[in-house]
């Protein structure tokens, strides 16, 4: 490696990693270009404010801050012994050098002194920067490029390969005293800190909301054009970890993000973002039993929904969705991650009705992770069609129905926690209402749910199937107890439903599935089928199904959420897609010491 081409290209202009100004990416690391010995390698890395959630070019001066990398050497060099570079610029400061032990020197260009020496590893995690807090270390406002390497034998020199583009981490500049630009001084404070308003109508202009600030929305804000565009086409709308939106109380407005917009809801787990109503911090506000209060979060895509070449329009007025016969699959509309959505979703009727979040035809370059729904009015969460994946939900007091897909919805979901205290269902699944066989026909699959109920005088189930729906559902629990009706705990309903998974019991086609599963003694007593004469029954369905069984389901902890022994005990099912953690228990949550759920939810109270 030519050092003086390292240092020539670390100041040239231009050079970012794939996520330049987009704000945010996908919580798959950014791929960056390989130079050097081994053009096979490869390389990711970026800056985040939430552990990988979602990467960032620019991250607030006032949120802790990781700078991060992934190096995968080339197959042939796996196993040698070498060693890990560091090197970086930052801003005008010069060029640093990582030793073992983390410790940065000011770099020369003259010379490689390895991070680490060792045997390299199939895969290589590297931090560059690690709880890096722009305004405590005087560093807002500049921008650091940094070069991560490996080397195999004893020469650096000779053998390093390295990323052929740094990656970038710019520091914003210290949130500014006024109001954003595109908002407007408010009135009067919320939780100690000075209110701007959002504007209303439809937006197309970036809007970038900084946590200095909480933000106030008079009326239904639309972010972009009803249009099918690239990412970086689209009209962003940005919120900084630790920002705060609040409505007033009872309104039906809801921001929607048009076709034409992308959403970047960039919380931590120390700073969540929280969309919620004004009278949140009312002394006396009753937690579990107000809902309603405001119109909730709506994200209209340009991907698949069926019928086949279908666009929709979505309910409240919110919208088109749906990519039509041009749909774009892969389609992103940004990234919600450790955000919480409290008090949402407004019936105007009942088959006209807001959801806290409702993704319509949303595509999955969209990053949908560590998401908290709280006490809303109809669903939690409903997928309309759509390829977009979910991880790390907690859904709890919702009204209607915590977990609801339709219309095609075709995407993955792992790590989901539903507390059912008032809702129809933990799960409520169609295909299509109007026509049960319509293609594509809805087929996520879903691992790690736990499903906790808490219904004794309602009608509500678990899990309701219906209207020609599949699931493929892999290491998961329900537990709690269920309204003795002859709806049933696991309910399945509609002839299409029955007939599109297996023509007979003895010929499960494997499109409806709860695999590696364990339910409760009382919810197997109630498996029921919404009609009569269906080509096989509900329980021998559950009878048919691989490692799932029912017994004393025993769920603890602080919030009655996590597995017991027992439970642990249980066999999980390795899924072999990329995009599922590998777990070795079933259920959302293994054991205290692994709550995903710590510090970043809000906690419903328990009297």
């Amino acid at each position: 490696m030519k050092l003086e081409l390292l240092k020539t290209s670390a100041v040239a202009t231009g050079v970012a990693i794939a996520l330049a100004s987009m704000g945010a990416a996908a919580a798959t690391q950014p791929t960056l270009s390989t130079a050097g010995a081994s053009t096979t390698a490869s390389f990711k890395g970026g800056a985040t404010v939430n552990g990988g959630a979602s990467y960032l070019t620019e991250v607030p001066a006032e949120v802790a801050a990781d700078f991060v990398a992934t190096i995968t050497p080339a197959a042939a060099d796996v196993g040698q012994a070498g060693g890990v570079v560091v090197i970086a610029e930052v801003g005008n400061l010069g060029y640093f050098i990582k030793l073992s032990g983390g410790i940065w020197i000011p770099w020369d260009g003259s010379t490689i002194v390895p991070t680490i020496k060792k045997t390299l590893a199939a895969s290589e995690s590297v931090t560059v920067l690690d709880d890096l807090v722009g305004n405590d270390t005087s560093l807002a406002g500049l921008t650091i490029k940094a070069y991560v390497g490996y080397y195999t034998g004893t020469n650096p020199l000779s053998t390093i390969t390295y990323m052929a583009a740094p990656m970038v981490m710019k520091i914003a500049n210290s949130a500014s005293s006024s109001c954003p630009t595109g908002t407007s001084a408010g009135t009067g404070t919320y939780n100690g800190k000075s209110i701007c308003n959002l504007p209303t109508g439809t937006v197309t202009t970036d809007l970038h909301l900084t946590n200095n600030f909480v933000y106030f929305l008079a009326g239904k804000m639309t972010v972009g054009n009803n249009t099918s565009v690239a990412l970086a086409d689209k009209t962003k709308f940005t919120l900084d970890a630790g920002v705060t939106v609040i409505s007033p109380a009872e309104s039906n407005a809801p921001i929607v993000i048009d076709r034409g917009g992308a959403i970047f809801s960039n919380g931590s787990a120390a700073k969540p973002v929280i969309f919620t109503v004004a009278t949140d911090l009312d002394s006396g506000f009753n937690a579990f039993s107000t809902r309603g209060q405001w119109g909730g979060l709506v994200i209209n895509g340009n991907s698949t929904i069926n019928p086949t070449g279908g666009i929709a329009s979505g309910e409240g007025d919110s919208g088109q969705y749906g990519g039509g016969t041009s749909p774009n699959n892969a389609d992103s509309s940004g990234s919600i991650t450790y955000t919480q959505i409290k008090y949402a979703g407004y019936p105007f009727t009942e088959s006209n009705e807001l959801n806290s979040l409702a993704l319509q035809g949303v595509g999955s370059g969209t990053v949908i992770d560590y998401v908290n729904i709280h006490n809303g009015a109809d669903d939690a969460i409903e997928f309309f069609g759509g390829t977009v994946d979910a991880k790390h939900l907690v859904l709890t007091g919702t009204d209607d129905d915590a977990l609801d897909w339709t219309e095609g919805y075709t995407g993955r979901i792992q790590h989901v926690l539903i507390e059912s205290t008032a809702s129809d269902n933990c799960i409520e699944a169609d295909n299509l209402g109007a026509d049960n066989t319509a293609t594509p026909r809805s087929i996520p699959t879903i691992a790690n749910l736990t499903c906790v109920g808490y219904q004794p005088d309602t009608k509500g189930h678990a899990f309701e199937l219906k209207a020609g729906t599949g699931m493929k559902l892999y290491n998961s629990v329900i537990g709690g107890s269920f309204p003795q009706t002859n709806e049933g705990c696991i309910r399945i309903g509609n002839e299409a439903t029955f007939t599109q998974s297996g023509a007979s019991i003895a010929e499960l086609n494997g499109t409806l599935i709860m695999q590696n599963s364990y339910i409760s003694t009382q919810c197997a007593g109630l498996l029921t089928e919404a009609a009569t004469g269906m080509p096989w029954t509900t329980a021998n369905w559950f009878g048919a199904q691989s490692n799932t069984s029912s017994g004393t389901v025993d769920l603890g902890g602080s919030l009655n959420w996590t597995n017991s022994n027992a439970i642990n005990r249980l066999p999980a099912f390795d899924l072999t897609d990329t995009f599922f953690d590998d777990t070795d228990y079933i259920g959302a949550i293994k054991d205290s010491s692994s709550d995903w759920t710590s510090g970043w939810i809000f906690t419903p109270p328990r009297s």
